[in-house]
This record gives structure tokens, C-alpha cells and sequence, in this order.
């Protein structure tokens, strides 16, 4: 695909995934706009991609907007396609995870993955749908996660918003197909972003040892997984083998999955214990 004079709008744009989307999308001569909630991060990363367009007419914007508030995510998609410069793809990177313990973890923090990991998907798609179906164009790329494919110990918040991402996005590609609106899902493993390092103060003991010595992905290898999938119109995008891998095997031996997770922590309990 072409991404010249394409104009794609990056929720989460300001850092991690989001950021290393966008980066890679200049690069490759697109339009950029991003969406965060930190005006100084947001000016950061347009400060970051200035030198990477291809010439001086690429188009490059920011909005700070919560997300998790409709008004204001339509306000931003509204403000962003104001001047007749429509979305032609819509990334939804945008996320938040607190791990802990189920019995620990406050009803806030469910309350707030929620509306920043589903919700704050589902209001960017209700704003942009409408321009994509009139064009009879577009592609919408969510980013779940793995553990929005298989449950994950410490997760009960995280995994469940990232579920519902899938769920969503599979439902939503068979209502857009008819109007040639793709629809893609993300999912990728531990990413190095800082997200991350915020979980990483917060995760069980059974939590590190399920995801055991495996080294974080960067995410430019994420974004790159991103913006290929968008070329190739896939409707899953796993990042690298062992997302492929998990993939697999959560869809025809899930129950091998689920056993070796559990004697991982049952022998992490026993760790804990002692």
C-alpha cells in the first residue's frame, strides 16, 4: 500500500505502540494526527516526527483528548477532519493496565481499564465509521493484547477490556466488510513501552513468572507488524512468533495453555508461600 496522502489518526500516539506507529507511518509519507491526554507529550512527539516527512506537505497534527470521554473523543476526531481531510485509517492504541490481585485490586481501577481499553475504542470507530462507510473506504486497526486471548493470572481488569477489544472488532469487521471498511486486531505480547514499567511495579509474582525471562518486544516491531497488516488487510496482527504461537494454541489446544499456566502458578504460590 501506498501511504501517501493517506491520513491516519493514532490514538495513544504520544508514546509506546501509538508513538512507534507514527513514526513509522511519516516515515512512509502519510498524513499523522495523535491523540493523547498529555499536551507536552503530544508536542514531544511532533517535535520527534517533524524531521522524519518525506516533504513539506505530509500533514501532521495532535489533539489532547481523554478518551474515555465521548464528548471529547468525538471533539477530537471532529477537529482533526474539520478542513475536508478525512481518516483513511484509524489506530487505536491508546491503553492502560493495572495488575494485582482480583481480590485486591479496587473497583476503580476495573472501572478505568474499561473506559480507557474498550470504551475509549469503541467512541474513536462511532466517530470515524460514518466518513469511512460514506467513502466506502477505510481500516481500522484496535490493539488488544494477548491477554485479550488468553486469560492471564493478575489480569482480571486488563484481560477482560482487552477481550471485549476482540470481541468488538470481530463483530464490527462483519458489519463494515459490506462497505469495504477493514477491520484489524492487535495482539501483542510484553511490549518495551512505558506502560510496561508502570505494570511491572504492580504484577503478582505469579504474573512474572508466567511470562517467565521472555524479553520484551520492542515497539517498533509492533508498529511494524501494525502497518504491514494494514497492507495486507489481515485481520489478526500478531507481532512476532510466540504471539503466533499462543494464537495457535489458545484456538485448538487452549486447555494445554491453561494447564501449563496453572502448574506455573501453582509452583509461584508455593514460591510465595515459603
Amino acid at each position: 500500500m501506498d501511504f501517501h496522502n493517506r491520513h491516519a489518526i493514532i490514538t495513544g500516539g504520544s508514546s509506546g505502540i501509538g508513538r512507534a506507529t507514527a513514526r513509522l507511518l511519516t516515515q512512509r509519507g502519510a498524513d499523522v494526527s495523535i491523540i493523547a491526554r498529555r499536551q507536552e507529550l503530544l508536542e514531544e512527539t511532533l517535535a520527534e516526527l517533524e524531521p522524519l516527512r518525506e516533504n513539506p506537505s505530509q500533514r501532521l497534527m495532535s489533539r489532547s483528548a481523554d478518551l474515555a470521554d465521548w464528548e471529547q473523543a468525538q471533539t477530537a476526531i471532529a477537529e482533526i477532519t474539520a478542513d475536508g481531510h478525512p481518516p483513511d485509517i484509524l489506530i487505536n492504541a491508546a491503553g492502560f493496565a493495572h495488575p494485582g490481585y482480583f481480590e485486591e485490586l479496587p473497583l476503580d481501577i476495573f472501572h478505568t481499564t474499561m473506559d480507557i481499553d474498550y470504551l475509549g475504542t469503541v467512541y474513536t470507530v462511532k466517530a470515524v465509521v460514518p466518513i469511512m462507510i460514506e467513502r466506502r473506504s477505510g481500516h481500522i486497526v484496535n490493539v488488544s493484547s494477548m491477554a485479550g486471548h488468553l486469560g492471564v493470572f493478575g489480569y482480571t481488569a486488563y484481560s477482560a477490556a482487552k477481550f471485549a477489544v476482540r470481541g468488538f472488532s470481530d463483530a464490527l469487521r462483519q458489519e463494515l466488510k459490506p462497505h469495504n471498511v477493514h477491520v484489524s486486531v492487535v495482539f501483542p505480547p510484553d511490549t518495551d513501552t512505558p506502560q510496561l514499567h508502570y505494570e511491572n511495579q504492580f504484577k503478582p509474582l505469579e504474573t512474572r513468572r508466567i511470562s517467565g525471562s521472555v524479553k520484551a518486544l520492542p515497539a517498533d516491531q509492533v508498529a511494524q507488524a501494525i502497518v504491514r497488516g494494514v497492507e495486507r488487510r489481515k485481520s489478526y496482527i500478531l507481532p512476532n512468533f510466540d504471539a503466533r504461537a499462543i494464537f495457535m494454541l489458545c484456538d485448538g489446544l487452549g486447555g494445554v495453555v491453561r494447564w501449563y499456566c496453572d502448574l506455573t502458578v501453582a509452583k509461584a504460590r508455593r514460591e510465595r508461600e515459603t
